[in-house]
């Protein structure tokens, strides 16, 4: 499994927790409110990304998952770190 970042940008508050809560299904930790971040396989990462894509549809949506190579999480700076992400609620109407 390799260590990857996933970043979103979604208009569609409905659509944005969709992608949120399927992110967290896959295990993934909220590093920011549009970063996840964990560890997948690019066989699970790509089951994701098809996940996504049903969830997403014909909305507008940027949604990237990068992959980090574990000798690179050494060389990560953190300048400062919050250590509880704040979870929202957001209610449609």
């Amino acid at each position: 499994m390799d260590f990857c970042y996933v970043f979103y940008d979604i208009p569609d508050d409905r659509i944005r927790l969709k992608v949120a809560d399927a992110l967290k299904d896959y295990g993934l930790l909220r590093l920011q409110k549009s970063v996840f971040v964990g560890q997948l396989s690019r066989n699970r990462a790509e089951e994701l990304s098809e996940y996504l894509r049903d969830i997403i549809g014909n909305k507008e949506a940027d949604v990237r998952i990068i992959f980090s190579p574990p000798s690179y999480q050494r060389k990560n700076i953190i300048v400062k770190e919050m250590h509880v992400i704040e979870e929202r609620e957001v209610i449609v109407v």
